[in-house]
């Protein structure tokens, strides 16, 4: 095995210290994303993603009801995957199971569009086991499909493979990313199957970071792996720390006649990403406030492309066709009106000057972006592997949606109030949005990831404000316009998924700056989704639109916060939001005798599989924990406690009880 380094043009994390959390001026955390540790501040950030590639902008679950996987029919040689053509989760013509997360934001130096991203969440997006610091499992998988190494045709003659054939897979892996860099004892680690069906360790690598994606070569040197049903399977060994510990993987290769090492033998350029580039700071805003407000059209769709070739300069042609929901073709730049020479082992950006879209029908109406790009030579590579996509294509949809949203749909970590040190004091954190047109407010969206530690019990209270006071003045000048209680974080049984609370009367909002954020009684990290992608106006520069106030006054977020929380405002008419929800049943939980003295006991949802009991005293501190149906809390001070259930589906009841001495 020998390993090769691979170029790289990364965005830069700030700070020199490699370290899992990061801790900005505003109380937030920024999961990994900032891999310095500044206890002076107090916004953190925990690092988590989800781009429009291949998929709606603000589609939160892939539709997978007709994928099935699992072990399907043999593959033969050669095997090739780039994931240019799954988003979500991996293609099941390839891949026997679906734990790793397909996105294009967590590593936006991976050799092309696409990356498979490891962490410890499952595929429903929720943690394998309970959050602990403590404890490391093995978590994500992807194995392959079974690959015919016993024999090949050629033509109509049958052949054995040998280990003479100089069988390899290849892969280029990477950690962190725009995500969080794994512990030094975290691993990536690759096994074979043999043929007496045992997985064997062949490599792995542990969790000190690497800066560029490195290609690595493995061989297949022994008897044991040329069987009808030859498998590969690579696992991360991490931490039980939710949305963090970020390894990825892309280009993974395989076939005979292959040598390790030397000059790269890779002839590709492919596509890499792409941006609409419709608006001006946000991802999306109402279709009804845009088309009247031309300002707020960027105009500037953005394509970027990646030479794979170790030296060969390649010419590259560029087309781009825009369309609308029937079709219609409303914008296209062809070949001819773009060529340039892309240099070995770099990177080439594109732009195409796009109209003002305001001619489309709808409240929620969509655009349709198609790429193309045309090499003129040194683009063989994924043809000789028989390659079922095509990364020269690239598709972009996005759909007007009735909200403002900075964000891209995708968490690369975790973000809230950091600041336990303080005291058990209250907190609040806010975010700026100007609306471009006088609307009604109905809601707001939130994405909750689940990162480090367990927040699930912890209330807070949702808020809207006409203005906030001036940064560091008494906040006694605050016009607080809403506020909605909330019990606890949700967490959805999907990736990305946002939780949408809407209040139970509507505001009117004039056009002009508001402020939407959250008030918390105490201190801990809420970890509301965080963009790591988004950016102000360039790389560098802080997001203006953030924050914090704990001590009577407000402050603004750290200049090291960049990305952004995400939070959306939810305008336009309730027609707009009739998601398709499942109605549940709620759960019975019976807690007796109430009031309660000395023992309480506890009679749980009949026919559920039990898991633990978790009290929480009446400011949500969580004071006691067991797996017993009968439990002394005598010890307790009196007052009022909240005794919820959990379950082994992940399903939750919880009831009141009064104790007194």
């Amino acid at each position: 095995m020998k390993g090769k380094s691979y170029f790289s043009k990364r965005v830069k994390s700030d700070g020199n210290n490699p370290v899992g959390y990061v801790y900005a001026l505003i109380v937030a955390t920024l999961v990994n994303l900032f891999p310095t540790v500044l206890r002076a501040q107090f916004l953190k950030v925990n690092p988590t993603e989800y781009s429009v590639v291949v998929a709606d902008a603000y589609k939160h679950n892939p539709k997978i009801e007709v994928l099935s996987w699992g072990i399907q029919d043999t593959l033969v040689l050669p095997f090739f995957e780039d994931f240019s053509q799954q988003f979500g989760y991996p293609s099941p013509n390839k891949w026997a199971d679906k734990q790793v997360w397909i996105n294009n934001s967590f590593a936006p130096d991976a050799p092309n569009a696409n990356i498979a991203t490891f962490d410890h969440l499952n595929e429903l997006g929720n943690p394998y086991q309970t959050l602990s610091t403590r404890e490391s499992v093995h978590a994500d998988s992807l194995t392959s499909q079974p690959i015919n190494l016993q024999f090949y045709r050629k033509g109509a003659n049958t052949f054995p493979y040998r280990i003479t054939d100089g069988i390899y897979l290849s892969f280029f892996y990477k950690n962190q990313g725009l995500g969080d860099v794994p512990e030094l004892e975290d691993s990536l680690i690759l096994f074979f199957k043999t043929q007496k069906g045992k997985w064997r360790k062949v490599w792995g690598v542990n969790g000190a970071h690497n800066e560029k994606f490195t290609e690595i070569y493995v061989a297949i040197d022994s008897m044991d792996y040329l069987i009808p049903d030859f498998q590969f399977r690579f696992v991360n060994y991490s931490k039980k720390t939710g949305n963090l510990n970020h390894w990825h993987l892309d280009y993974i290769r395989m076939d005979q006649g292959r040598m390790a090492g030397g000059v790269s033998d890779i002839e590709d350029v492919g596509i890499v990403n792409a941006e609409t580039g419709l608006f001006r700071d946000y991802q999306n805003i109402p279709y009804s406030h845009y088309k009247l407000n031309a300002n707020l059209h960027m105009g500037r769709t953005q394509l970027r492309v990646r030479n794979m070739n170790e030296f060969a300069t390649v010419q590259t042609r560029y087309q781009l066709s825009v369309s609308n929901d029937f079709g219609q073709t409303l914008f296209k730049q062809d070949f001819s009106a773009s060529s340039r020479n892309v240099i070995a082992n770099t990177d080439s950006s594109e732009i195409f000057e796009t109209p003002y879209f305001d001619t489309l029908t709808g409240n929620t109406p969509s655009l349709q972006y198609h790429f193309v790009i045309d090499p003129q030579s040194n683009d063989q590579t994924p043809d000789n592997y028989n390659a079922s996509g095509n990364n020269n294509s690239y598709w972009l949809k996005h759909q007007f949606m009735p909200w403002y949203a900075y964000d891209d749909g995708s968490a690369e970590g975790g973000f809230g109030l950091d600041y336990a040190y303080l005291g058990n004091i209250p907190g609040q954190f806010a975010m700026e949005f100007n609306t471009a047109q006088d609307d009604s407010l109905r809601g707001i969206a939130m994405y909750f990831t689940q990162v480090k530690e367990d927040v699930s019990f912890r209330n807070f209270t949702l808020r809207v404000w006409r203005k906030i006071s001036p940064v560091g003045t008494d906040d006694r000048k605050d016009e607080l316009m809403y506020e909605f209680p909330v019990s606890k974080p949700a967490y959805r049984d999907s990736i990305n998924h946002f939780e949408y609370f809407f209040f139970d009367s509507v505001l009117f909002l004039p056009k002009g700056q508001y402020y939407i954020g959250w008030y918390q009684r105490q201190p801990f990290v809420l970890n509301v989704g965080y963009d790591n992608n988004y950016r102000y106006s360039d790389p560098n520069t802080a997001n203006p639109h953030l924050f914090y106030n704990l001590l009577g006054s407000w402050e603004r977020a750290d200049y090291s916060i960049k990305g952004t929380p995400m939070m959306r405002m939810l305008f336009g008419e309730r027609v707009n939001y009739r998601f398709s929800t499942e109605k549940v049943k709620p759960l019975r939980l019976h807690v007796y005798p109430n009031p309660a003295k000395q023992w309480i006991k506890i009679d749980l949802q009949p026919g559920k599989s039990f898991k633990e009991i978790i009290i929480l005293d009446a400011t949500g501190r969580k004071v006691m924990r067991s797996t017993e149906t009968q439990i002394w809390i005598g010890d307790l001070p009196r007052g009022t406690y909240y005794v919820h259930a959990l379950y082994a589906d992940g399903q939750r009841s919880s009831a009141p009880i009064n104790l007194i001495h």
